[in-house]
This record gives structure tokens, C-alpha cells and sequence, in this order.
């Protein structure tokens, strides 16, 4: 075999591995190789593309400035480098050093690959990652409405999709019906239209955490408000009537489902976990503000820090914590505005190429839709810490999908397309 078609090989391998990653990754499933040490399938599967990219670019000989362009943005090296720091102070040295490898795996090998899928592959790139996550999106879908109207069968904590509860399925509809929602509008054909429509309202149905349900609704009714009253009007009162008059009445009760996941007290007058939660990890972060207590020691330092606060024995529903606190007392001040600096890189970047896609509405609705399901997953992960399996790297494509989304106007999608 030539040279030439060795790198043709490399090259498709490459294009495979990307797309089945995005395909697989969707789930918290897992193999536990040794004691609480996890593998995926998706973990294997970017591992060996990476590699292959790895192998690919070295046989195109790039110089050192090339090499520096496929560098992750800068505030993923930032945010990765700030939470090594933070291995120091941690008393379990290998969960930390564990929850690192996950962050590099996410925040550079992940941004990495999906950076060169997209930068070499151009709109066909685009269209085939989000033809393949859109695919995973609907399994996951039909897994969840399963599981919704088996009521006698799976406890409201687990209508959860592939993920482990409600929680983390709540995150990952955060992400990714915002951009559904916006294909509704974004593509011609009145069949793939409908479609989409069935696919955000049954998403909207299963979604029974009450955090990712509001954020998404916001995240939406914000798109079309910003698209003009001929789509707000219509969606608002859609999502009215839905909240009013079918929530209510749904096999889950949905609406009380939704206040009891956030509400501040129980039926007995009790205050909810997760808000004492809260309480002692800002006090932990007080206590260690630079460096924080160690990557994957929060949860072994949080008991101490409940000082006064009545701590409730018994079981609590997982994924309760918020997702800044955490980092804020796990890796300290700076890592945490670095982590910030991410989403607001990532969503400024989907803002402005929404901005910038008057040419073609088809763009602008996709990047809205990015910029919505980001914004969602943000606010979302106040309620739930989301930097998990199985989410970590979807949100990372749609960081680098935001950055990709301004290239070249030859790459953009026609408007009959």
C-alpha cells in the first residue's frame, strides 16, 4: 500500500471513529476494570481515534505552527492545567489524579479530535455529526418515554434515558433540545419539520427534573423571542398549554415532579439536601480558596463543613450538588473562573456566529441552537454537578461545534438545503 492511500485510510478511520464516538458516548454505562475505576466504550473508542489522528497528522509532516492551531482554546488548557494544581491538596491522591485524566480526556484529546473532524471535513463534517448525534438523541428518547409510561415499573428517578436517573438525562435534553428546536425551523421539508416538533415536545415530557425542565423552556422561549413574535407567540403558547393543561394530568404528574426535584423543603417542613449541601461547600471553598480541597476529594471533606447545619441521615437522590460549588471547593477560585471562561467562550462563540448568519437562516437556527443549549446545560448544572460520563463529551463537541460555526461562507448550508 502507498503512502498516499495508507493516509486515506488513516483519514477515514479518522472520520469513523469521530462519528462513533458521538454515537456511543450518550450513556453512563460503564466497565469497572478495577475498584472504582471506570471504562466506557466511548472511552476506548476516542482513545484509539485519537491515535489515529495522532498518526494521520505525523505523516503530514505539519510545522510548529500548524501543530500550535490544533492546540484546544485556551481556556480548556487553562482550566485543565488550574485543576492539576488542585492534585496537591487532594488527601485521596488517586481520585484525583483519576478525575484529571477525565478532564484531559474531555477538555484536550476530546477538543482535540473534534476540533480536526470539523476544521478538515467542513459542512459535511457538521451534517454528519449532528445526523449521528441526532440518531443517539432519539434512541435515548424512545429509551426514556419507555421507561416514562412504565409508572408501576421504574421510579420517577429513573425515567432516565441511558443515564444513571433523571439528573443527568435532564442535562444532556439541556443540551440538545434547544438545537432540536431549532431544526423545526431551521430545515425545509414539512415531514422532518413535524418530526423535530414530536422530538422537543416528548423531550419535554420525560424531562422530570425540574432544574433542566425551567432552562430549557427559558433557553427556548429566549430563541424565538429573538427570532420575532411569528415564533415566539405560537411557541409560548404551545408551552403554556403544555405546562397548564397536560403536565398535570401526565402519568408522572410532571409539574410536581418538577417542583419537588428543586423545591427548598419537604412535605414535612425539612429543609431538601441539596441546599445544606450548598451551604458547606461554599464554607469548604472559603476554607480553601486556592487550590481548593483536591480533585475527587470533595465529597471525602464536605462532612466537616456542615458545622451548625443540621446533616439528614439516610439515603439522598444522587447528582444533587451544584456543579460550581464543587468545582469551586475541589479545585479553588481560579480554576473555577477558568471553567467559566470555557462556557463563555463556547456560547459567545455560537452568539456570534448566529450573528453572522443573516445569509443563511439555516445557519443562524443552528447556531442559535448551540448557543441555547449551552446556556441551558449552564444554568442546569446549578442544580446538578454534570461534568460526567456520558455528557462530558457532547458538550464538548458543542464547544468546538460553536468555534467551527463561522468558517468560511463556502462551507455554509444553502438555504433550500
Amino acid at each position: 500500500m502507498s503512502q498516499e492511500r495508507f493516509r486515506h485510510a488513516l483519514k477515514r478511520a479518522f472520520q469513523c471513529g469521530v462519528l462513533l464516538t458521538l454515537l456511543i458516548v450518550p450513556t453512563q454505562w460503564s466497565l469497572e476494570i478495577k475498584p472504582k475505576t471506570y471504562l466506557s466504550p466511548a472511552d476506548l473508542t476516542l482513545a484509539l481515534t485519537a491515535g489515529v489522528w495522532f498518526l494521520k497528522t505525523l505523516l503530514e509532516r505539519p510545522g510548529f505552527k500548524a501543530w500550535l492551531k490544533m492546540l484546544p482554546p485556551w481556556p480548556h488548557l487553562l482550566f485543565t492545567a488550574l485543576a492539576a494544581l488542585s492534585i496537591m491538596r487532594a488527601d485521596d491522591l488517586g481520585a484525583a489524579i483519576k478525575d484529571w485524566v477525565q478532564i484531559v480526556e474531555y477538555f484536550i484529546v476530546g477538543a482535540m479530535v473534534f476540533d480536526a473532524f470539523l476544521r478538515e471535513g467542513g459542512i459535511t463534517a457538521r451534517r454528519l455529526a449532528l445526523g449521528v448525534s441526532g440518531v443517539a438523541f432519539s434512541i435515548i428518547l424512545l429509551i426514556a418515554l419507555f421507561q416514562y409510561i412504565r409508572t408501576g415499573a421504574v421510579e420517577t428517578l429513573q425515567v432516565c434515558g441511558t443515564f444513571g436517573n433523571r439528573n443527568v438525562l435532564g442535562g444532556y435534553l439541556a443540551l440538545s433540545l434547544p438545537i432540536v428546536f431549532a431544526g423545526i425551523f431551521a430545515v425545509r421539508p414539512l415531514p422532518v419539520r413535524i418530526l423535530y416538533g414530536l422530538l422537543a415536545i416528548t423531550g419535554l415530557v420525560v424531562t422530570l427534573s425540574g432544574a433542566a425542565y425551567l432552562a430549557i423552556v427559558v433557553a427556548i422561549l429566549g430563541l424565538a423571542a429573538y427570532s420575532g413574535w411569528k415564533v415566539f407567540l405560537p411557541t409560548a403558547c404551545l408551552l403554556v398549554f403544555l405546562q397548564v393543561w397536560i403536565l398535570p394530568d401526565t402519568p408522572r404528574t410532571n409539574d410536581l415532579a418538577h417542583f419537588d426535584s428543586i423545591a427548598l423543603y419537604d412535605e414535612n417542613g425539612e429543609p431538601e439536601r441539596r441546599y445544606p449541601d450548598w451551604q458547606a461547600a461554599y464554607s469548604m471553598a472559603l476554607s480553601h480558596p486556592d487550590f481548593g480541597v483536591g480533585l475527587g476529594n470533595y465529597q471525602r471533606n464536605i462532612g466537616q463543613y456542615y458545622n451548625t447545619i443540621e446533616r439528614r441521615t439516610g439515603p439522598s437522590e444522587p447528582d444533587t450538588q451544584n456543579l460550581y460549588l464543587v468545582l469551586l471547593a475541589s479545585c479553588g477560585v481560579a480554576a473555577l473562573a477558568a471553567y467559566l471562561a470555557v462556557l463563555a467562550s463556547g456560547i459567545g462563540a455560537a452568539v456570534k456566529a448566529a450573528l453572522s448568519g443573516a445569509r443563511s437562516p439555516c445557519h443562524a437556527w443552528l447556531a442559535g441552537g448551540v448557543a441555547a443549549g449551552l446556556a441551558a446545560f449552564a444554568v442546569t448544572c446549578i442544580w446538578h454537578p454534570l461534568l460526567v460520563r456520558g455528557i462530558g463529551l457532547p458538550f464538548v463537541f458543542l464547544l468546538i461545534l460553536a468555534r467551527h460555526l463561522r468558517d468560511a461562507d463556502d462551507t455554509l448550508p444553502r438555504e433550500d438545503s
